[in-house]
């Protein structure tokens, strides 16, 4: 069954608690929290305070998706308060891209360093999450490959990641494609996640491929009814 997962970068902060419940009530299946440092990606957003409201305000699993440069000085804090599900990006330590306008996004650069993505997978499972992975738009999905046995969520962008309301990248349809065939493949679990430009428009086509999560932001908060959007988005 597909599962929703509204992104809190897109509420409004003054109503967040309020905001949070009521997506619960709707019926969404998560919540995802967009942790963005200003260098791994061009905007700063939130920490843990802010998550923590999240959090407290209902029963919703949590992922923190960590846009960050150092993803090791996040992630106790994000286990601390009971992030169930703590994601970092294959990138980290790449080369960054200039995108101009003051916007970049973060690339593979020579190759991914095997070893430091492995710890952090490691460190966040002893610490009792569940660990994914994040693929920036221009990271081909077969980079990904050798790390998929270890992993409980593969995140896939659809946007470069920094700022809500970006339009959708359709290379993504490919990722998703490649992805849920190698998980068929190896017998394997990890569930597969969208995020960015995800709206009634691209849903069906999105699970179809094999999406089984999608993060909707600006497209779920700016909605007048928020069960009637997850019961379009889900139908």
């Amino acid at each position: 069954m597909l599962k929703i997962a509204p992104s809190i970068l897109a509420a409004d902060f003054g109503r967040l608690r309020e905001q949070v419940k009521q997506a619960e009530t709707a019926g969404a299946d998560m919540i995802h929290l967009d942790i963005i440092d200003g260098h791994f990606a061009p905007n700063i957003s939130f920490g843990k305070a802010i998550s923590k409201i999240s959090l407290d305000a209902c029963s919703l699993p949590h992922d923190a998706h960590l846009m960050v440069t150092e993803p090791e000085h996040y992630i106790d804090d994000f286990l601390e308060i009971g992030a169930q599900y703590i994601t970092f990006h294959l990138e980290i330590g790449g080369t960054k891209k200039d995108l101009g306008k003051n916007r970049w996004v973060y690339t593979i650069g020579d190759a991914p360093d095997r070893g430091r993505i492995m710890w952090l997978i490691s460190r966040i499972k002893e610490g009792g999450g569940k660990a994914g992975l994040t693929l920036n738009p221009p990271t081909e999905i077969e980079q990904a490959f050798p790390y998929l046995h270890n992993v409980d969520l593969l995140l896939l962008m659809s946007v470069n990641p920094g700022f809500s309301g970006q339009k959708f990248l359709d290379n993504v349809y490919r990722k998703i494609d490649l992805a849920a065939k190698f998980r068929q493949d190896n017998n394997l679990s990890f569930e597969i996640m969208v995020d960015g430009g995800v709206g009634l428009d691209n849903a069906a086509e999105l699970h179809k491929a094999g999406a089984d999560i999608l993060v909707s932001g600006s497209s779920f908060y700016k909605s007048p009814d928020y069960s009637e959007f997850i019961r379009k988005i889900k139908s």
